[in-house]
């Protein structure tokens, strides 16, 4: 009944969450270590803890926005499914 193929925004989601699971295990911090180090107590040290960390939280919660996403992807499906048994039903036939 629906045209809307919800097998496909499903599996778009688990896409989406793989990639959101990808992206939080990225290290961005990281390399900045190595400029910090090489240049301890100087203002571009201090320059590279705080870009670094500020980095990494944005990614994180861009990470956790895409997660976001996914869910509500699923849950959109999951309706989508749903209203569509209830209309068929109504009508006395079985959804396609």
């Amino acid at each position: 009944m629906l045209i809307a193929d919800t097998g496909g925004l499903t599996t778009a989601a688990d896409e989406v969450d793989l990639s959101a699971a990808v992206l939080a295990d990225l290290d961005v911090a990281g390399p900045f270590a190595d400029a910090s180090d090489a240049l301890a107590w100087s203002q571009t040290s201090q320059g590279c803890l705080w870009v670094s960390t500020r980095l990494a939280a944005a990614v994180q919660v861009y990470a956790e926005g895409l997660g976001s996403l996914a869910d509500a992807s699923r849950v959109t499906a999951r309706d989508l499914t749903g209203t569509d048994v209830g209309v068929a039903g109504g009508f006395g036939r079985a959804p396609r």
